[in-house]
């Protein structure tokens, strides 16, 4: 078991094990797949067991300004050690479903992956596996209406949750392959209106940034003062890595104004460790 899994209801690690095997038996059962991978936790688990069930994988991944570099990494990593053939669609579009759901004017993911599969005439027929988890399933029917033709929900359809899929990305280890899983980079943002292209890719390149410091935890949160132009980073971080920050003031300070933030603070709550919970 992994080091980062703290098991509390061995009842529940129990019943887990046993939803594992019947997922696992149900992907066996088709020939070939496609997999909606993200690099995500959701992703990863979802695509190690379909490894698991011996079933042929195509991976494809949606690379738009939503995702995180170390996530799109992780990805490509994950099919390089495993051979796995690995389609990445880069878009400049902001295309996202799990942050505010009733926003207007939002691109359907599931559905923009499945135009992009049904240009390539040796994936077109192949079912997609959507790595969903119950809660996101009911998010995006709430939003868009219908499941698309052709999409394989098999996760959310058979009860798997959010804290499933986190239990079992760390029961399996599945963070060696790279640091990561802190989310869409929607999460970052507390008003929808100052999503745009630039701005995500400043909390992305801060994010990288911090990681590379050793700071691999820590989420960048992005504000604007009531002038609606001075740009502010709010840093957060898990209880442990606060001291190390500390330390790091200035240094934290000249990265993310490097990033052009125009101010920095340190968020002094304590981070939600929503991967390690259990």
């Amino acid at each position: 078991m992994g080091a980062n899994v703290v098991v509390l209801d061995l009842g529940y690690d129990h019943s887990f094990q046993a939803r594992e095997q019947l997922l696992i038996e149900r992907l066996a059962s088709f020939d070939e797949l496609i997999v909606s991978f993200s690099g995500r936790l959701e992703s990863c688990y979802s695509i190690d067991l379909c490894r698991a069930s011996g079933v042929k994988i195509r991976a494809i991944t949606l690379d738009n300004p939503t995702r995180s570099r170390s996530e799109v990494a992780r990805a490509r990593r994950y099919c390089q050690r495993y051979g796995i053939e690995h389609w990445v669609i880069k878009s400049d579009e902001i295309v996202f479903y799990d942050r505010w759901p009733h926003v207007d004017g939002l691109i359907d993911p599931v559905r923009c992956i499945g135009e992009h599969v049904q240009h390539c005439p040796e994936w077109a027929q192949l079912p997609l596996l959507i790595p969903a988890a119950v809660e996101e399933q009911t998010d995006y029917l709430a939003q868009f209406g219908s499941l698309p033709a052709n999409t394989l929900w098999l996760f959310a359809d058979n009860g798997v949750t959010s804290r499933d899929f986190r239990y079992g990305f760390n029961k399996r280890q599945l963070g060696r392959w790279g640091k990561g899983g802190n989310g869409c980079l929607s999460d970052r943002f507390t008003n929808p209106g100052l999503l745009e292209l630039r701005y995500l890719r400043m909390v992305d390149q801060a994010e990288q940034m911090l990681a590379d410091m050793g700071l691999d935890e820590a989420q960048v949160f992005f504000h604007t003062l009531c002038d609606g132009h001075t740009t502010l980073a709010r840093v957060s971080l898990p209880g442990h890595l606060r001291a190390q920050a500390f330390d790091m003031q200035s240094d934290i300070l000249s990265a993310l104004k490097a990033t052009e933030f125009d101010l920095v603070t340190l968020d002094m709550a304590q981070q939600d460790r929503h991967d390690f919970a259990l």
